[in-house]
């Protein structure tokens, strides 16, 4: 037993070496600066939790949290995808067009180019199947994006 809490009471110590990193981003991390002890890392991330300062500071930028570049905006993604799955195969599989375009500054794309051959030489496991979803269509598009 004194073997068990011994382990516990390093992994505890261990995890308050390296703070931020164990509560993450949002208004925990900004009113809590010095999370050096467990309660300290516990409190901070409770009030990411509770307040959904996280959840604003990942979507915004804000609040010590780094906005994802990737999808800028899912929302207009997944219905531009939704509306466009017949026009966008065409497109895809040409690796030219205003669906694929739209696409790739949907989704940010520096190197349109790369991108659109690169989805036109997978397009078999972009649209695997007749019954294929936008949502599978977008999952196998951001693995070759």
């Amino acid at each position: 037993m004194k073997k068990i809490l011994s382990i516990v009471a390093a992994l505890g110590l261990a995890s308050s070496l390296y703070a931020n990193s164990n509560t993450g981003c949002g208004l925990g991390s900004i009113v809590i600066k010095n999370q050096n002890t467990t309660v300290l890392q516990v409190l901070a991330a409770t009030t990411n939790g509770t307040t959904g300062s996280q959840t604003f500071g990942i979507t915004s930028g804000t609040s010590n949290c780094d906005k994802p570049n990737n999808f800028v905006s899912n929302e207009k993604l997944h219905k531009f995808v939704n509306d466009n799955m017949d026009e966008l195969a065409m497109d895809i599989s040409a690796g030219q067009g205003e669906t694929l375009n739209t696409l790739a500054s949907l989704m940010n794309v520096e190197n349109s180019s790369a991108f659109k051959a690169n989805l036109q030489a997978n397009f078999s496991e972009i649209y695997s199947n007749d019954n294929v979803t936008s949502a599978q269509v977008i999952d196998a598009i951001a693995k070759f994006a």
